[in-house]
């Protein structure tokens, strides 16, 4: 791949200019760091074999939530593209207690990994001051956590879910946490547009994908120049 596996596909487009909703740059060193530790975690760390119970039943249970049909889709497509459930059970951790329980059951097995994540990212202001009360900033805080352990083990098989054909990603994921996002504003009385909700996301997952997309693009380069 020349462009870094299509890491535009997560970046706000031109003309969007900074508002509150806005990532701090504080936020995007801190899990650049978390991101990067926990890579070198993962491959030290023999794969333990993993726990599935619980994680259908959860997403099935979001998917017959009459108040989120509309996520239904988007979790169905990545679904069908093989998406571990794991990871979308971690995105949908964030407003639904019942992926929550499903993923603090998996991380019990990842507890280390989790505390340097969570060490690295402790007092990470992730908006602009005052955007968020001090709770609701934590709890983005805990969920980005979860994302980047889960992504240090299941990094393959999510990359492999995302990408299509010409190594672009999919949007589908990009949709998707663009309206866990916006109901998570809504539940903090501070709704936010879609359009508004789509950058910080975009700027979300690109610092969660980036170390792995940069690291399949060296393996591909060594890979072409061995052959």
């Amino acid at each position: 791949m020349s462009d870094m596996g299509g890491l535009e596909s997560f970046a706000p487009g031109e003309g969007q200019g900074v508002t509150p909703e806005a990532l701090s740059e504080e936020a995007k060193q801190r899990f650049a760091a978390a991101g990067a530790a926990l890579q070198n975690i993962a491959k030290e760390e023999k794969k333990a074999k993993r726990k599935d119970t619980g994680i259908a039943d959860a997403i099935l249970h979001f998917l017959n939530d009459d108040q989120k049909t509309h996520f239904s889709v988007l979790i169905s497509r990545m679904a069908a593209r093989n998406c571990p459930s794991i990871f979308l059970l971690s995105l949908l951790s964030l407003i639904n207690d019942n992926c929550l329980r499903a993923t603090l059951e998996y991380l019990q097995e990842k507890e280390e990994e989790t505390e340097a994540a969570e060490e690295i990212a402790k007092g990470t202001e992730l908006l602009a001051p005052g955007t968020l009360s001090a709770k609701s900033n934590q709890s983005l805080v805990e969920w980005m956590t979860r994302l980047q352990v889960i992504l240090a083990y299941e990094h393959t098989g999510i990359l492999k879910a995302i990408q299509l054909d010409d190594s672009s990603l999919d949007t589908t994921l990009l949709q998707l946490t663009t309206f866990i996002m916006q109901d998570f504003f809504e539940a903090m009385q501070k709704p936010i547009d879609y359009d508004t909700a789509s950058p910080l996301c975009a700027n979300l997952l690109q610092i969660l994908f980036e170390p792995y997309l940069k690291q399949e693009q060296l393996e591909e380069g060594k890979e072409d120049v061995s052959s």
